[in-house]
């Protein structure tokens, strides 16, 4: 009789722990400040790596390069400051057109 009183005690226990751990997890108590950030990131970085966020990001580019083609000096330097700020965190091998890549890489690193 005693083990089964024991096996009744540890299941009774672990049902116990999980009931607590869905209640914390259902009413996000530690989620927010812990998880919550964690999942956020990860979250992003796919994201960043869909490929809707790179069409866009190409598309951004295509246009910014047919700004600067047709800007003057002064405007160029404007357009470049707005393509290293827009794209310092992008992974430039991404975009498969060799002129675009030539002209973001171009732009990024000088």
């Amino acid at each position: 009789m005693s083990i089964w009183k024991g096996i009744g005690i540890a299941l009774l226990s672990l049902l116990v722990i999980f009931l607590i751990i869905f209640v914390l997890n259902e009413f996000e108590i530690f989620g927010v400040k812990f998880w919550g950030v964690r999942k956020a990131n990860v979250q992003r970085e796919v994201f960043e790596q869909s490929q809707s966020y790179v069409e866009g990001k190409r598309q951004d580019l295509i246009k910014y390069h047919h700004e600067w083609v047709n800007a003057d000096s002064s405007s160029k330097k404007i357009i470049e400051n707005t393509i290293r700020n827009s794209f310092s965190q992008f992974d430039e091998n991404q975009i498969k057109d060799t002129e675009l890549y030539d002209f973001l890489k171009r732009i990024k690193y000088n």
